[in-house]
């Protein structure tokens, strides 16, 4: 089998993996574990796998999910299957730093490279009821940032924070500053986030293209809506992102960079750009940046009466939920199996 130099993410399956519960309440009997994820990966012919080594892990409502893990050996069973490791945390603020810093040191001592967090539980690039405002959590997370990066350095391992819905390339780039550009800090490029808030991908990606480390191969299919536009899940390929160029300008960046296939969260997520309020949390140049995300719509954009619900958004079973989750994920390998 052809290798795919690319890892898998827990969260493309959430369903599958007990993250997220069906509409009714209904979850797998024996949701996948990190080393069912791994075995899927290496049968897939993916060179890795991104995961969380914490016992519990962030869901997307916000609670902590038991996932029963607690191993001490991840090291020894990443490597008796010849895998890498992403490991996943959470969000940088929800614990103190020495939380962070025991979390980094397991991550080293299970062969990880890259630890990847985010910035703010943000979505839809909608700062408007973001409590004290975004500006001073930046600043939080610039002095959270300066405690922690000297001991990744140590570590070896490099911090890679995503453009989780929240973060300009502006943000990203403030922030690599602030740490003085240290080798343990980077990003990690969710290529489908940059228009969560009102980017355009490439232009996008050129701006912290040096400062990447890892990437989120996440496709959307966008659709117009009143508010703006719609970002829908779908399997790589099938959307409007364009992952070539994206990791084409990202391969000359001189970082070993392990790119991740992640399919979108369930729920979709509806970017309100037509509403004047929801600038109002962003630096006026923000909207410059805008304009190029107009052409990028006129191309891609499907008309606002277009169905896009996903067998989760429409409540259907638990069964169909997973076969769903996995079918979108194996074509997701398939695709990027077809241009790699």
């Amino acid at each position: 089998m052809k290798q795919i130099p690319f890892a898998l993410c827990g969260y493309s399956l959430p369903h599958v993996m007990g993250y997220l519960a069906a509409k009714d309440g209904e979850k797998p009997e024996k949701p996948l574990d990190p080393l069912g994820l791994m075995l899927f990966a290496k049968e897939a012919g993916l060179v890795g796998a991104e995961f969380s080594l914490a016992a519990q892990v962030p869901s997307f409502d916000g609670a902590l999910v038991e996932t029963g893990e607690n191993r001490s050996d991840w090291k020894s069973l990443l490597e008796a299957h010849g895998l890498k490791i992403v490991a996943d945390y959470g969000a940088l603020l929800d614990y103190p730093a020495e939380h962070l810093k025991e979390y980094l040191k397991t991550a080293q001592e299970a062969g990880a490279k890259t630890v990847r967090a985010v910035l703010s539980h943000i979505l839809c690039g909608d700062r408007r009821n973001f409590a004290g405002g975004w500006d001073a959590h930046r600043d939080a997370l610039a002095k959270r940032l300066q405690e922690v990066i000297p001991y990744a350095e140590e570590l070896g391992v490099c911090l890679a924070v995503e453009n989780h819905q929240d973060a300009t390339s502006d943000d990203l780039l403030w922030l690599a500053e602030r740490v003085n550009y240290s080798p343990a800090f980077g990003v990690t490029l969710d290529a489908g986030n940059p228009l969560a808030v009102g980017e355009e991908p490439i232009a996008y990606t050129q701006a912290i293209a040096s400062i990447v480390r890892h990437i989120h191969l996440k496709d959307y299919k966008v659709y117009l809506a009143p508010e703006g536009y719609r970002l829908v899940r779908c399997s790589a390929g099938q959307g409007a992102i364009p992952f070539p160029e994206m990791l084409a300008i990202v391969a000359k960046n001189g970082h070993d960079v392990l790119p991740a296939i992640e399919v979108a969260a369930q729920a979709t997520r509806t970017i309100p750009v037509n509403e004047p309020d929801w600038w109002a949390r962003y630096p006026t140049e923000q909207r410059a940046k805008y304009e190029g995300v107009i052409p990028f719509l006129e191309k891609h954009a499907l008309p606002m009466d277009a169905p896009y619900s996903s067998a989760w958004e429409r409540g259907e079973s638990s069964a169909a939920v997973m076969a769903e989750e996995w079918l979108v994920v194996r074509e997701s390998v398939a695709y990027f199996a077809s241009i790699g």
